[in-house]
């Protein structure tokens, strides 16, 4: 670990945001993977836990708290540019994929500013290597976080049969990190106590139990020029909440077989551009 280091130099800074920008190309990229199989290939970076496990050990490997503050922004900053740059670019060279806007800017620099405020909490957590009883409840805050991620995940998979391999990284990421922590942790009894106080009140605040998650989605379909809407809504345990739209061509894609919005987008692009026609989503 000492010989990767991060440090307060501008030959460092820079190796940071080039390995920022790679991890926005490399999620844009996948998020044009299948995500609505077992798999769910597009779910690697799509959680918090990949970003939870990655600026973590930024801010392990990082030299000092202000060197720890300027490797998480940069990090993520980069990563922000990097990602909506390129799904610009998708936009613009291949129109029939469906991304939102050439240059979402209101979502770029929504996650700019919370670029801005991780470094402030990376500051913070740099403070874990004072050695005392409060480091060990700085160690546990990341792992606690990267627990309610994993379990909610995992409810994720169980009730909707997809994203596997999501639930699977997010499992090795806690336990990695837990292990690197736990044998930094001079106490604990105190490191344990805060994962799991912290870990439960997260859960029933922060972020509700998957199982009880909805997704919606408006996807607007156009055939000889002649354009139908669909509505649906549905809970990540595959329950249709709501649904709107043409019931003839509900039946003719099985949507009683689907069990998140991702599959019944599919498989409506599928069946319109199977058709000659084509579809456009708005989340």
């Amino acid at each position: 670990m000492e010989k990767i280091r991060l440090q307060d130099t501008k030959k460092s800074y820079i190796k940071v945001i080039m390995f920022g920008l790679i991890i926005g190309i490399i999620t844009e990229l996948v998020n044009l993977l299948p995500h609505n199989d077992v798999l769910g290939l597009s779910s690697i970076a799509g959680t918090f836990g990949f970003w939870i496990f990655t600026t973590t050990f930024i801010i392990y490997l990082s030299c000092s708290n202000k060197n720890a503050m300027m490797n998480t922004f940069l990090y993520l900053a980069s990563m922000c540019c990097s990602f909506y740059v390129l799904q610009g670019m998708i936009k613009f060279f291949i129109p029939n994929i469906t991304v939102d806007g050439l240059i979402e800017w209101s979502h770029l620099f929504f996650w700019i500013m919370i670029a801005i405020l991780c470094g402030i909490v990376a500051y913070i957590l740099y403070y874990w290597n004072k050695n005392n009883q409060f480091s060990n409840i700085l160690y546990a805050l990341p792992i606690a976080g990267m627990l309610i991620d994993t379990v909610n995940n995992c409810l994720k998979f169980y009730y909707s049969h997809t994203q596997l391999l999501g639930a699977i990284l997010d499992v090795i990421f806690l336990i990695t990190m837990f292990c690197l922590f736990m044998k930094k942790a001079n106490r604990k009894i105190i490191f344990i106590i805060t994962i799991i106080f912290v870990a439960i009140i997260g859960n029933f605040t922060i972020f509700p139990k998957s199982h009880n998650l909805t997704t919606e989605a408006t996807i607007v379909c156009e055939l000889d020029g002649e354009k139908e809407a669909f509505y649906i809504k549905i809970k990540d345990n595959g329950e249709i909440i709501e649904k709107r739209g043409n019931e003839e061509i509900y039946k003719e894609i099985n949507i009683d077989s689907l069990k998140s919005v991702p599959e019944v987008v599919h498989a409506l692009q599928d069946y319109y551009e199977s058709k000659g026609g084509s579809c456009s989503t708005k989340n």
